[in-house]
Formats: structure tokens, C-alpha cells, sequence
């Protein structure tokens, strides 16, 4: 009769009412955005959380990513002169500089008292190769050897040295005039305490790992092989460009850095993620922070970016499951007005409460993180 399918169809009303699914995503993804928070890994939307959770390959830059960023210099050669002579030439050039390396530079001439020239005009950078500023003598550089090597300013019997630094997982730079080499100086920069275990972390969530560096192809090796990962070294940053082009033809690329030199790679991967002790360029570009600077705050990411898609499945499964049962039961009269209402409902709650329960996300392979360590 007529009365019977009236009420049987607005109970059907009830049971059609999408309020379940439609909150279903939304509800995981800011769930996910604040565990991240709680957690010192800022995202920067749910689209990155999405990607983060599909990621394939994450690639690191090296000085002040996977290392700690605070190079300490450890050798000065001179060709020329006395080392304190070519350390206080390099610290002209590098005042100003906001790289770790030229920090590293100028801390070493203050600490030895060294009187510091004055650089006219302020430095100029060759990205990827040098910085240049003129002194009172002329113009100085301090570079990479290999840009002195392209330039004839590093003489044979000097080479030797800068392979043995190298080497011993050292960088090394030259300082140069126009027309000549004036020395050398080696940094070391030690990797971050926790780079080990983040990279096992990541390969055990099964996640290729590979290191971007524009530092010498010997440097990056000693490192890369000290923290188990792959490694592209000697790349300028449009060859960085070039690199995440064709790791992103095997599936999403996260891209981990903190300098200005990184902004290109952090823009261009699928995913940009910035320690949080990085430059400005670099947090403004990229996705995603680690605002603890710690290599397996990646790995935290991975983990819960894939926690937060598992749960929307999660949440899509229970509302359209619940939703098909009270169907078929109204449809046969076996559910009443009432418990369609409480369907409708109990799909709601359940869904959302589903959510929050990512609030207490906590890594699975925290604790063995730890013990790699």
C-alpha cells in the first residue's frame, strides 16, 4: 500500500544521505595535518599529505640535510703565502654568505684573531661553482676544484692534496685570483646522528633513497656510503632539475633540503620537504617541514601520510558499507524509520571517530629507529 512504501521511502531518504562520505576525507586529512603538528612536521595541505603517502623515491641533498650543516675547517694549504693569509681572503669573499660553508669560513678567521680584508662591492655568486668579490689586491674567488680546474688556476702537484681530503669525506675549496691559485681549504661536516636509521627507516617502508650533491663526486661517495644510500654528486642546480625529472618517471619524488640552491629541486619534485633550520627560500618552496631537522622526521612523514590514505579507505568502506546493509533492509521492511535515522547518524560518528584516531598516530618504527641509532 501506499502508506508502507512512503515510509519506506523516506527511510531510504535517510539511508541515501552522503553526509558519511563526503566527511569522510576531510575529517582523515585534518586529522593527519595535526598528528603531523604534534609531531613537528608541518604540511602544507591535504594534496601533499595525499602525495607523500604514494612517494617512491626521496632524494636528500647533502650539507645541512643529511649532514649537520656546521662544516668545521679542518685543513688550510697554501700555495702562496701562509694558510692564515688564504683563510682571510676566503672570509672576505664569504662575509655575507649565507651558506654553511662560508659561516664555516668566517668563523675559523674570527676565531684565530685574523684580520679580515674588506671586500669592495659586496661578493657575486657562480652558482654551483664560486663566490667572487674584489679586495684591495683584485678579485678573489673561493670555489669548488673543479671550477678551478676548468679555469687552469690549479697546478698539477696540487691536485694530489685535494683528492686526499676529498677522499677522507672532506670539502674542499679553492681560493683563487684571476690568474692564479692562492690555496686550499678543507671542511668537514659531520652527518646528522639520526641519518643512518632514517635511511633504513625509509628503505624498510620500502622507499628508494638517493643523495643530490654539488659536491665533489669523491665527497659525496665517502658520505653516501657511510649512511647507505645512492648518490649524484658534481650536479649544478639545473642537473638537480634534470635528476628529479627522471626519478619522477618512476612515481612521486620527495625532495629534502634546506638551502637557496635547493628551492629549484624542492619546487620541481613531486613533493618539497625543508628541514626546518633551512633558509627561508627553502621552507617558503617546499610542502612540508621538519621542524625537529631530523633525517627520520622523512620517514615519520611517509608513515603518516600512508596511516591517513589507509584511514580514508577506512572511513569510504564503513560509510558505504554501513549505507548498502540499511538499504537492503529497508527495502525488505526489516529496518524501521528510526534505526535508518540512527543509521545516517551512527555512519557520521563512526566515520569521524575513525579520524581522530589518527591524533594518535605514533611511527611504527620509532623505537627500532632508535636502536639503529
Amino acid at each position: 500500500d501506499w502508506g508502507t512504501w512512503i515510509y519506506r521511502g523516506l527511510a531510504t531518504l535517510l539511508i541515501a544521505c552522503p553526509c558519511a562520505l563526503v566527511i569522510s576525507t576531510p575529517a582523515a586529512i585534518a586529522s593527519g595535518l595535526a598528528a603531523g603538528a604534534r609531531r613537528g612536521l608541518l604540511i602544507k595541505g591535504g594534496a601533499a599529505l595525499e602525495t607523500l603517502g604514494k612517494i617512491k623515491t626521496v632524494a636528500f641533498d647533502k650539507t645541512g640535510t643529511l649532514t649537520v650543516g656546521k662544516p668545521q675547517v679542518t685543513d688550510v694549504i697554501a700555495i702562496e703565502g701562509d694558510g692564515n693569509e688564504v683563510l682571510a681572503k676566503a672570509a672576505a669573499v664569504e662575509q655575507g654568505s649565507s651558506h654553511p660553508l662560508g659561516f664555516a669560513i668566517v668563523a675559523a678567521a674570527r676565531a684565530r684573531s685574523l684580520a679580515i680584508p674588506q671586500a669592495y662591492g659586496g661578493a657575486s655568486a657562480v652558482p654551483g661553482k664560486a663566490v667572487v668579490a674584489r679586495l684591495s689586491e683584485g678579485f678573489v674567488s673561493v670555489g669548488s676544484p673543479r671550477h678551478a680546474a676548468e679555469l687552469n688556476l690549479l697546478p698539477p702537484s696540487f691536485e694530489d692534496a685535494v683528492q686526499r681530503h676529498e677522499a677522507e669525506g672532506k670539502t674542499v675549496v679553492i681560493v683563487a685570483t684571476k690568474e692564479r691559485a692562492l690555496g686550499l681549504i678543507a671542511l668537514r661536516d659531520e652527518p646528522r646522528p639520526d641519518a643512518v636509521a632514517g635511511i633504513r627507516w625509509l628503505k624498510a617502508l620500502g622507499v628508494d633513497t638517493i643523495m643530490l650533491t654539488g659536491d665533489n663526486r669523491r665527497t659525496g661517495q665517502a658520505i653516501a656510503s657511510a649512511l647507505g644510500l645512492d648518490v649524484r654528486a658534481e650536479l649544478l642546480p639545473e642537473a638537480k632539475l634534470q635528476a628529479i625529472a627522471e626519478l619522477k618517471t618512476v612515481g612521486p619524488v620527495a625532495m629534502v633540503g634546506d638551502g637557496i640552491n635547493d628551492a629549484p629541486a624542492l619546487a620541481a619534485s613531486s613533493v618539497g620537504i625543508a628541514m626546518g633550520g633551512g633558509t627561508d627560500v627553502a621552507l617558503e618552496t617546499a610542502d612540508a617541514a621538519l621542524l625537529s631537522n631530523r633525517v627520520t622526521g622523512v620517514a615519520e612523514l611517509v608513515s603518516l601520510a600512508r596511516a591517513t590514505l589507509s584511514n580514508i579507505w577506512q572511513n569510504i568502506a564503513l560509510a558505504l558499507g554501513l549505507k548498502a546493509v540499511f538499504l537492503a533492509t529497508t527495502l525488505l521492511g526489516v529496518s524501521s524509520l528510526w534505526m535508518a535515522i540512527l543509521a545516517d547518524t551512527g555512519a557520521t560518528v563512526l566515520v569521524t571517530a575513525n579520524a581522530l584516531r589518527l591524533l594518535r598516530f605514533r611511527p611504527a618504527s620509532t623505537a627500532s629507529s632508535q636502536e639503529i641509532a
